[in-house]
């Protein structure tokens, strides 16, 4: 399948544990910096310590100077932050003759948590009278979008997702014609309540052993089974190349095409999924684009554990490129599991270890990735190399039951 048009990717914005900003997050991954800690104060004592990736904290009026009181609430304020860091990133001017063909997509798989819980507490404990109308406007999931639509004057197409791939949806209307410019964003504020659902169905590491804390890398010999939660916003600027160009936009790389397909495995937790169709969806990209394999270096992963890399992903790949190797990588030993903003933060990793001839280290050693087939090849530490190998697939795993397959392509 010929696409008629190319699009690109120009920037990016990312805030998470790894650092605020694109370029600040890459050179934390570059230089191998630790994410994961072990978080100790929750809202509710219950929770307890646990393995975390932290969002840092941010001044939001270092962003939005001319915004005045009241500010939105952490749930937008995360999206709008990432949204600014984007498009600064991407040198992209909005105004009156270009704001109509801006378009912006956003995807939560929590939605706006922290709100709800709040509003919710304050109806039963003081009934519906002391309730504000316009509180509760600011627990509906969409809050964010119009946030971040109204502050950056974004009159294009514009969709809230919950637990999917904005990017996909984002290619498409590029394709169709419906924009220049679509700016893709994930973004989830991690609260108590589902951290402590995971808890109590025995899917976290426990960090503490025999009364002793035990950092996050040292603890994975009892990892099958689990997830690390981990809090970020990242957000991704989209636009066909001919626009790009006419505007002199800085090229991250080409986002060739991509393949959706519903999990028949699926139902409760993130990472139980189907390896026949993670090697379906994989396999049906490289056919859809006629892209052999072998021009392949790099597939960044959808797993966040050893034990997911091992049984899910490293499987499918061994199968796939069973003649020849591949480097993998995946950021989330880095982040933790940060849901919506996940596939947007593989993503710009994907597009910026292609531009930069990198391929990021996961943190994890050879000893705890044991018995991965050799051609797999995957960094402990970031290294660099002169690879020509010009193309590589970004894996993404989505509430919504969805995997995504995505294939890029070096900048010219």
């Amino acid at each position: 399948m010929e696409n008629k048009k190319k699009i690109v990717i120009s920037g990016g914005g990312v805030l998470s544990n790894m650092g605020v900003g694109l370029e600040q997050f890459w050179n934390s991954l570059v230089n191998n910096e630790k994410g994961i800690t072990i978080r100790e104060e929750w809202n509710m004592p219950e929770v307890g310590a646990q393995y975390f990736g932290k969002c840092p904290d941010f001044n939001f009026k270092e962003h939005f100077e001319n915004i005045r009181p009241p500010f939105p609430l952490k749930y937008s304020q995360m999206a709008m932050v990432g949204c600014n860091l984007a498009i600064k990133d991407a040198g992209l001017e909005v105004n009156d003759g270009n704001a109509e063909r801006l378009g912006l997509l956003i995807d939560t798989s929590f939605g706006a948590s922290s709100a709800v819980q709040g509003f919710l507490v304050k109806l039963f404990e003081e009934g519906p009278g002391k309730v504000s109308p316009f509180n509760f406007t600011k627990t509906t999931v969409n809050c964010a979008l119009g946030d971040v639509a109204r502050n950056f004057g974004l009159k294009g197409p514009s969709s809230m997702l919950m637990g999917e791939n904005t990017v996909c949806y984002g290619f498409d209307l590029l394709q169709d014609g419906k924009a220049d410019v679509i700016i893709c964003g994930g973004f989830d504020e991690i609260i108590d309540v589902p951290v402590i659902a995971h808890d109590k169905r025995n899917y976290l590491i426990p960090p503490v052993k025999n009364g002793v804390q035990v950092p996050f890398e040292e603890n994975l010999s009892e990892e099958r089974g689990k997830i690390v939660f981990g809090e970020a916003s990242a957000f991704v600027v989209l636009e066909t190349l001919e626009h790009a160009q006419a505007r002199g936009a800085k090229i991250y790389a080409e986002l060739v095409d991509y393949t959706v397909i519903g999990d028949t495995s699926y139902d409760d937790f993130l990472y139980q999924r189907s390896n026949e169709d993670l090697d379906y969806s994989m396999t049906s990209l490289l056919e859809r684009t006629e892209i052999d394999k072998e021009n392949v270096g790099l597939v960044v992963g959808g797993a966040c554990l050893p034990w997911h890399i091992r049984d899910f992903e490293a499987s499918v790949i061994k199968n796939i490129w069973k003649d020849s190797s591949v480097y993998y990588t995946t950021v989330k030993g880095k982040t933790g599991e940060t849901f919506s903003s996940s596939p947007i933060i593989s993503l710009l990793t994907g597009a910026m270890c292609l531009s930069e001839n990198a391929v990021t280290g996961t943190g994890y050693s050879p000893e705890v990735l044991k018995g991965i087939a050799e051609n797999i090849h995957i960094p402990e530490t970031t290294l660099h190399h002169d690879s020509q190998k010009p193309y590589a697939l970004v894996n993404s795993l989505h509430k919504g039951g969805n995997t995504v397959s995505i294939m890029l392509k070096k900048a010219a």
